[in-house]
């Protein structure tokens, strides 16, 4: 079976080591932010906002190093919100539960 990639997935493969290096610091990050300095752990209702702020402030970082204009950088962003809120999911998950716990 041969597996045709696209230019398009090809700037997404290439990032995929560097969305691993930026997750935890950009989780951090964000928990911190969504917290508004308040030392009281997030609630569950916070959730959906704390994954997708991860999602799109790693994904416009990213973007943000590329020359890439118009269309095909909101394209790519777009390809990667959505990988990042597929692929690590759980892993997003286990470190706000854990946050949540005060385990973090």
């Amino acid at each position: 079976m041969k597996i045709i990639i696209s230019e398009n997935q090809l700037g997404l493969i290439r990032r995929i080591s560097k969305i691993e290096k930026l997750l935890d610091p950009t989780m951090d990050s964000v928990y911190e932010f969504i917290q508004f300095g308040d030392n009281i752990p997030l609630r569950m209702s916070d959730y959906d906002a704390f994954t997708s702020s991860v999602a799109m402030k790693l994904a416009n970082e990213l973007v943000n190093e590329t020359n890439l204009q118009g269309d095909k950088r909101i394209t790519l962003r777009n390809q990667m919100q959505r990988f990042i809120l597929n692929n690590y999911y759980t892993k997003m998950r286990e470190y706000f539960l854990g946050r949540m716990k005060g385990s973090n």
